[in-house]
């Protein structure tokens, strides 16, 4: 019943410390699958140094083994020698002789905020009883992190020091404990309601539901009406398995996620289980502006910033063995954005929200500069600073949010306005939401295009659910979680889309595209593995519905896999495609997926899905290519790794985590899928530069993967 976890993020190499009986024990940076985190309004920290020892004790139910504990650390003052014990216990006092003790040379570069895996080799047995995991040093300092909610039932954290007199006494309050898992498989009671104390991976294996689409007529692609309406909601931060729509999530959303409107529109729409975004937001946006991937020179877009993001646990930039190259953080004034094409095609343009890849290098890759007749909100910024507005003088702003395009929404809920858009009286007179803004520019921007005579597009750009995560209270409150009812603002979002798209008459002329620019990062993206920036699929497996009304098959589900760079061939073929880009200037890297909309049901293949990452982003990425392609029936992954010179490969049909490396025992998938890697990266043309990590003795690019 691995059932038991406390966190500690601690970034170690390998290390070993000898107990009684021959036992000792491995510390390593736990999977991300055990991460641990609290929450921070019921966290605190206690301090282990010379002389001030803590500690937790622990109800042991049944006779079993632990194998390890997972713990949490806070903060890293001064990394020596720490010494974990474990005792017989009664009350709060660690009694008689360790049943075992060892000390171990914490590594140089341990930070706070990460989860330490102590694996016991071999696994001590434990009866019956009482017991306390006791935490000491001689010239360490180190803050373990606490939760103050009563977390763990069987138990407390304890502590030995100066001021508790020398004696064994609770630690910071009655109903305080380490925050920390045990591992094997004893039974103790150490079991947390808390979903923050224990992680979705140690409850009930979590079931995929496989939907199975009703009978319906394809319509024939040249009976559609062209020239749609097209919205693109584009949410920020938000993970695959975190909206209330089990078409989308095959069932693995938690309960908390409510939104009965993005429920809706898969109901009367499409939803891809299986679509892709670049590992974070800037490359994804620019992915889906232009088209195509960061290695053709007008994106150059990998990651947000630059490439050589070492420390919170990766790998340092005194051990990598490469450094990353140069890039950009604008899509190329040069490059031809997907507003300019749909312009090119009669549509009228514009965008809202989070922009993210124009301006950095001056005003002429900002939207309205490239392609947008209106922008509202798009500017260099990568989040939001403030969730709400606030007063300035006689008026209210979003304090700091882009070039304050949004202030003129700014005003507090008014009682019109509740009552406008169903909101509760509770909000009357309080400071206006982000979230709600945003819808505000929404109708304004509608409402102007409704009444033209042109189609239009516009990217609608949630700053949700992008930290700081503020929910709007009434929301917090209905659903329980502060990131739960940031989704929510999310939801609200829809549903005023909807109901302005109906009241302008527009609704069965407009498609709608929901979606997300990366894996979630605020909470775990199970049964997927890693979050966001990670290339795992927790990291870039997103969310997508699409919504067409008559056009699109109602309540139908697909497996099709779809990319971001696919959005752009996709609006032009709706779009009639009497105006597409020049290959020879701005070829399309993407594939269009208008006859999966039709046709959900729709059988063909595609080229396989491909990232190029070549520099370090923290303890989530380093130097990798990855493929994603179908090779006979069987859905499979493969990356290759700079730093290690490795392949691994996994079948994501079988193995949605990615829990079984196939590298060694599948060498006929690997290989011709290497192959495809190469041509990928190899291929001629005068936009195709991909950048590679770069060798620190000779500066030069370590070009493209060896073939299997």
């Amino acid at each position: 019943m691995n059932k038991h976890v406390f966190p500690i993020l601690v970034t170690l190499a390998f290390a070993f410390l000898q107990v009684h009986a021959g036992a000792e024990i491995r510390l390593s940076v736990a999977d991300e699958n055990e991460q641990l985190s609290v929450n921070p309004r019921k966290a605190g920290w206690t301090k282990v140094s010379t002389g001030n020892q803590k500690g937790q004790t622990i109800a042991v139910n049944k006779s079993g083994t632990i194998k390890g504990v997972v713990l949490l650390v806070a903060d890293v003052e001064a990394a020596g020698e720490l010494t974990i014990s474990l005792f017989s216990a009664n009350g709060d006092r660690p009694e008689d002789d360790a049943i075992f003790s060892g000390s171990a040379q914490l590594p140089g570069g341990l930070k706070g905020e990460a989860s330490l895996r102590v694996d016991i080799d071999p696994p001590l047995k434990l009866t019956k009883g009482s017991y306390a995991l006791v935490l000491s040093s001689k010239n360490s300092n180190l803050r373990f992190r606490l939760n103050s909610a009563n977390g763990y039932p069987g138990g407390r954290a304890i502590r030995k020091n100066s001021s508790s007199k020398g004696e064994w006494t609770g630690a910071a309050g009655s109903g305080s404990d380490l925050v920390f898992r045990l591992l094997g498989d004893i039974e103790a009671n150490s079991v947390s309601d808390s979903a923050e104390m224990m992680p979705r991976s140690e409850r009930a294996p979590i079931k995929l539901i496989q939907h199975e689409n009703p009978e319906f007529t394809p319509l024939p692609f040249a009976k559609i009406r062209r020239q749609p309406n097209i919205v693109t909601v584009m949410v920020d931060d938000l993970g695959w398995n975190q909206i209330g729509v089990t078409q989308t999530t095959m069932g693995t959303h938690p309960k908390i996620y409510r939104t009965p409107n993005l429920a809706k529109l898969a109901a009367g729409g499409l939803s891809f289980t299986h679509a892709y975004a670049q590992p974070n937001c800037a490359p994804t946006r620019a992915a889906m502006l232009s088209g195509q991937y960061p290695a053709r020179i007008h994106n150059d877009v990998y990651v947000v910033g630059n490439l050589n993001r070492h420390g919170r646990g990766g790998i340092s930039r005194e051990k990598s063995k490469f450094l990353g190259p140069k890039q950009t953080e604008d899509v190329a004034a040069a490059a031809i954005t997907v507003a300019e094409a749909l312009k090119q095609n009669g549509y009228a343009t514009a965008h809202i929200g989070k922009y993210h890849v124009g301006g950095h290098g001056g005003d002429e890759t900002l939207p309205e500069n490239v392609g947008f007749d209106i922008n509202i909100g798009g500017f260099t910024q990568g989040h939001q600073p403030v969730c709400f507005a606030s007063k300035n003088g006689d008026g209210w702003e979003f304090r700091k949010l882009g070039r304050g395009h949004f202030d003129r929404f700014a005003a507090p809920y008014t009682e019109e306005y509740l009552t406008k858009h169903g909101f509760p009286n509770s909000l009357l007179g309080t400071p206006k939401h982000v979230s709600d803004a945003l819808s505000d520019a929404m109708e304004e921007t509608i409402g102007k295009f409704a009444t033209g005579k042109k189609p239009f597009y516009l990217q609608l750009h949630p700053y949700a659910v992008h930290g700081p995560v503020r929910s709007r209270p009434d929301l917090k409150t209905a659903t329980g979680d502060e990131l739960a009812g940031f989704v929510a603002s999310i939801d609200l979002i829809i549903g005023r889309l909807q109901k302005l798209l109906k009241a302008t008459g527009t609704t069965d002329n407009t498609l709608i595209l929901f979606t997300s620019d990366n894996g979630g990062t605020h909470k775990d993206n199970l049964p997927l593995r890693g979050k966001k920036g990670m290339l795992t699929e927790g990291g870039v497996r997103v969310p997508l519905i699409a919504y067409w009304p008559g056009v699109i098959p109602a309540n139908t589900v697909t497996d099709h896999l779809v990319h971001t760079v696919d959005y752009y061939p996709t609006y032009l073929k709706l779009a009639g495609d009497r105006w597409t880009p020049p290959t020879k200037k701005h070829p399309l890297d993407g594939e269009s997926f208008a006859d999966v909309l039709l046709n959900p049901n729709l059988e063909r293949n595609r080229e396989p899905i491909f990232y190029l990452f070549p520099g370090y982003m923290d303890s989530r990425a380093q130097p990798t290519v990855v493929a994603i392609d179908e090779i006979e029936g069987q859905r499979y992954k493969l990356l290759y790794f700079y730093e290690a010179d490795a392949w691994q490969l996994y079948n994501l049909s079988d193995d949605i985590g990615e829990k079984t490396d196939l590298i060694k025992t599948h060498t006929s998938v690997a290989a011709p899928l290497s192959r495809k890697i190469r041509a990928w990266l190899s291929q001629q043309h005068p936009t195709w530069k991909p950048k590679y990590p770069l060798h620190k003795a000779t500066g030069e690019p370590a070009g493209p993967p060896p073939l299997l």
